[in-house]
């Protein structure tokens, strides 16, 4: 590479890509990432980290991107913590998404009222989170 930069500087970031792919393609995932970060293409970064499970590697890559790249991630890193049962790192993420009903629902599956209110009355307006309560309340009368 430090030849190509230093001949043809253009043309690094095509190079620094198809090595990229190249790289993902094989299942070497670290090396990918790093290479797309050096192209600057966070996107394939990101997807490439999340493949890889490297959930930190992926906050980190996400924490400096727009909210319209983050939010799509952060819905899947949170469901990541959510599977393993790090709720507040999953809430995090979740909030961070956007998806104040997804951290709602994981707190319900985990019998944690006091963190589903507490998401529910700090996020959404009280007439939604009064229907989510209403329809959890539902689900127990059948």
């Amino acid at each position: 590479m430090d030849l190509a930069r230093r001949a043809f500087p253009a043309h690094v970031v095509n190079l620094e890509e198809d090595w990229g792919d190249w790289f993902q393609s094989q299942k070497q995932f670290d090396l990918a990432i790093e290479h797309f970060v050096q192209a600057g293409i966070f996107r394939k970064a990101i997807k490439a980290a999340i493949s890889a499970r490297k959930w930190n590697r992926a906050v980190q890559l996400i924490a400096n991107q727009p909210p319209e790249i983050s939010r799509p991630y952060y819905k899947q890193i949170a469901r990541h913590y959510a599977e393993i049962r790090q709720l507040d790192l999953a809430e995090k993420y979740f909030i961070n998404a956007g998806e104040f009903v997804e951290a709602f629902e994981m707190y319900v599956r985990c019998n944690k009222w006091d963190q589903a209110y507490q998401v529910t009355s700090r996020y959404l307006p009280e007439s939604e989170y009064t229907m989510l309560y209403v329809q959890e309340a539902r689900k127990f009368e059948g």
